[in-house]
């Protein structure tokens, strides 16, 4: 029997096109829903990483502060590019993440039926679209589905949570995602796989986190 699961859609406030899904800049970009990117210069592609971090060291070694640090940004930058789009650090919380790393952590996996799920995860390597007026634009596509214990899919097909789009005049490093999940109908253990695509670029990355879903006043000892 296939699991029953529905995601309602809710357009949060201004330009973030994303259904219960935030996403939050790790530092300056402070939207409802934000995404820190990175971009190299086609100069910094073509130095080798090694170049680069003996560049660093010179800056230092030299006083100049303010160029190593900017120059460790283009280094990462590098870096991002040539490991592609990813995500990391995935992990169920309890309620919204504040900030980037800035979360509490949830103590287990279990749910009551239809409560709401909220994860944070990192994200690296995505891909920024730059405009006419000088700013550059990200758009992610976010979907999920719910997984058997086993693998097996147990929805017809990727559920959406929307759009992501964000302009931004900075080209941070790092990010996160907040998403809230909301699944009815399901009891027992599952799968929540989620699929996030840098639409720019085409780039698909996903992450998986094992949830347990009872009905109220049942004790479960799945994890």
């Amino acid at each position: 029997m296939r699991a029953r699961s529905q995601h309602p859609t809710r357009f949060l406030p201004g330009r973030i096109l994303c259904p219960e899904a935030r996403m939050m800049p790790s530092r300056q970009l402070l939207c409802a829903a934000a995404l820190a990117l990175s971009l190299g210069s086609a100069g910094a592609m073509a130095q080798s990483l090694a170049d680069s971090a003996a560049r660093i060291e010179q800056l230092i070694e030299s006083g100049q502060g303010a160029e190593a640090v900017d120059a460790a940004r283009q280094f990462l930058q590098q870096v991002a590019e040539r490991t592609g789009f990813g995500v990391a650090n995935a992990q169920l919380t309890v309620g919204v993440a504040e900030g980037f790393g800035m979360f509490e952590p949830r103590a287990d996996n279990r749910f009551l039926v239809d409560e709401p799920i909220h994860a944070y995860v990192e994200v690296y390597g995505f891909s920024l679209s730059p405009l006419s007026n000088g700013a550059n634009r990200l758009l992610f596509d976010v979907s999920f589905t719910l997984d058997s214990p086993e693998g097996e899919q147990l929805t017809d097909g990727m559920i959406s949570m929307g759009e992501v789009q964000l302009d931004s005049y900075r080209e941070p490093i790092d990010g996160y995602f907040h998403l809230t999940y909301r699944v009815t109908g399901a009891v027992g253990a599952y799968i929540l796989r989620t699929r996030v695509v840098d639409r720019a670029s085409g780039e698909t990355a996903e992450f998986s986190l094992p949830v347990v879903f009872s009905e109220p006043g049942a004790a479960t000892s799945e994890k």
